[in-house]
């Protein structure tokens, strides 16, 4: 009886903690990890093995990069201009401006819709059983007419 009453009290825990993990407020692999290793974090052990010297790449600030190519034609860009050549372009960069230019799209122009010209009957009503034969004999007759006209052309040949 007290194995019954445990393993219920286990999966009420598993179910009410369930929703708590697919929300992302509670993180089970935290305390697992925690124990198993030093006590430091992933973004811990990422931030003490990446070097000191990287700034930040993303910036909200107006930034001047230099663009020219070098002896082998190859373009190369700097935040200092190079000192062996003088023909480096000077370019401003604003993170307020897009990089690429919108595409514009064409307006579209609205065509009336017309109204339909026939309701389509119920197919399972009388009308529309006698509508759905009516069909069937036209594209019988249809499908025989150009079954004569190859019959025609193959006995031409």
């Amino acid at each position: 009886m007290k194995f019954k009453i445990f393993t219920m009290l286990v999966i009420l825990g598993i179910l009410s903690v369930t929703p708590m993990i697919y929300m992302g407020k509670f993180d089970p692999m935290a305390f697992v990890s925690a124990g198993m290793g030093n006590g430091a974090s992933a973004l811990e052990q990422l931030n003490a093995k990446a070097p000191k010297n990287i700034s930040s790449v993303v910036t909200d600030k107006k930034v001047q990069v230099y663009k020219w190519r070098d002896e082998h034609g190859v373009m190369q860009f700097s935040n200092t201009p190079p000192p062996t050549v003088s023909n480096a372009e000077r370019i401003e960069l604003n993170p307020n401006h897009n990089v690429i230019q919108a595409v514009k799209v064409p307006e579209k122009k609205e065509e009336p819709k017309e109204v339909a010209a026939a309701e389509t009957p119920n197919p399972y009503s009388v009308r529309g059983m006698k509508k759905v034969m009516d069909d069937a004999r036209g594209v019988e007759q249809l499908l025989q007419q150009r079954h004569d006209d190859q019959q025609k052309m193959l006995d031409g040949l």
